[in-house]
């Protein structure tokens, strides 16, 4: 009788699902006392797991939390990616933001990374990690693309736009400290708020049509929304000792 060869195994391996379980514990000390207070003690007593071991995964505590962050920041675009996939006028501006917005707030670690939250963060949000960071924030490339796909206004000039859009997307990120009585709203208020905002200051009268979003623009989403948690997940195993 004949026998198939074996194939290869997808499930993770333990040293995987360790250092999964090492992030996880990680990003849960993290939220609760901040950078400045955690230590790798702390995290070898919650998940039961030696200080050595840890060190067997990243070499520094530095590393290993910006592996954290940098897993926060591929799950929200992987969200978003799910988004556009599912229907393609996600990809308009002011869904895609709005979007984001929403997403960013069910990863509170990716939204501290977005706002720059030194007290969260402490010395994570003056290193390297902020390249991750300004991938959340509308970049001058991402707004000539938008605006070479028809999604974006052209009486402005690109600079002018680049800067208001940012300013704008930011300004609701962090509005809500100054503002009285802010939780009268929901989330999904704060949310339309913005999106409502985008759309009139930002997108033109006429939008492309259903069609040419999904053949014209949806691709060129998704190829850049795998760019970035392709860059993020490098970022990641660069972090982690092979």
């Amino acid at each position: 009788m004949e026998t198939q060869p074996a194939t290869p195994s997808s499930s993770p391996s333990k040293q995987q699902q360790r250092a999964s379980y090492i992030l996880d514990a990680a990003a849960d000390l993290l939220l609760r006392w901040g950078y400045k207070r955690v230590t790798i003690d702390d995290i070898a007593s919650q998940t039961k797991i030696g200080t050595g071991t840890i060190y067997l995964h990243w070499k520094t505590k530095e590393a290993l939390f910006e592996a954290v962050m940098l897993r926060e920041a591929v799950a929200v675009w992987r969200a978003l990616l799910a988004c556009v996939r599912t229907d393609p006028e996600e990809v308009l501006l002011h869904r895609v933001m709005r979007s984001l917005f929403l997403v960013s707030r069910q990863h509170p670690l990716a939204c501290a990374l977005f706002t720059r939250d030194v007290n969260l963060l402490g010395k994570l949000a003056q290193g390297p990690l902020m390249q991750a960071a300004q991938q959340m924030v509308p970049s001058e490339e991402f707004v000539t693309m938008l605006r070479d796909l028809g999604l974006l206004r052209l009486d402005m000039s690109l600079s002018l736009q680049a800067y208001a859009f940012a300013a704008t997307v930011t300004g609701f990120s962090l509005v809500d400290p100054f503002v009285e009585n802010e939780g009268v709203l929901s989330l999904e208020e704060k949310a339309e708020a913005m999106a409502q905002t985008i759309h009139n200051a930002f997108e033109p009268e006429e939008l492309p049509s259903r069609l040419v979003l999904q053949e014209k623009v949806v691709p060129r989403m998704i190829q850049l929304l795998e760019h970035v948690c392709d860059a993020c997940e490098l970022q990641i195993h660069e972090r982690m000792v092979l």
